[in-house]
């Protein structure tokens, strides 16, 4: 939770001025896969308990620019793909989506999106 928090902090932080890029956080290390990889986009709600019990979260990719961008732009697909494919996600969904207006009317945004994997069934223990 408190990475979480950390994260939502340094989004908005960044969209308070325009500065463009591109950053990755790996949470879970997952086999990559090849970076035209099919992914699927889903409607999550990241606050609830639901998002966990079904999906893993392999990591987040965030978009900052100055101005207002559109998290489902074909542009902003493009540069997704290859790092959520890269970090071995088969879904993506919209963790934050944020804009914000500084005091000399310079725009801003940021747009996170969550890799995500379904969460495969614990094995049971191998006797001894």
């Amino acid at each position: 939770m408190k990475f979480t928090l950390f994260f939502v902090t340094g989004l908005a932080l960044a969209a308070c001025g325009p500065k463009a890029g591109i950053s990755d956080v790996r949470m879970i290390h997952a086999p990559p896969r090849e970076p035209n990889c099919q992914l699927e986009m889903i409607q999550i709600d990241p606050t609830t308990i639901t998002v966990e019990q079904r999906w893993e979260i392999l990591g987040y990719v965030t978009f900052s620019d100055a101005g207002t961008q559109d998290p489902f732009a074909k542009a902003n697909r493009e540069l997704l793909r290859p790092r959520a494919c890269a970090m071995g996600g088969t879904a993506v969904g919209i963790a934050v989506n944020a804009s914000a207006q500084n005091a000399v009317g310079a725009q801003g945004s940021a747009i996170s999106y969550m890799v995500l994997r379904p969460k495969s069934l614990p094995s049971e223990p191998e006797a001894l």
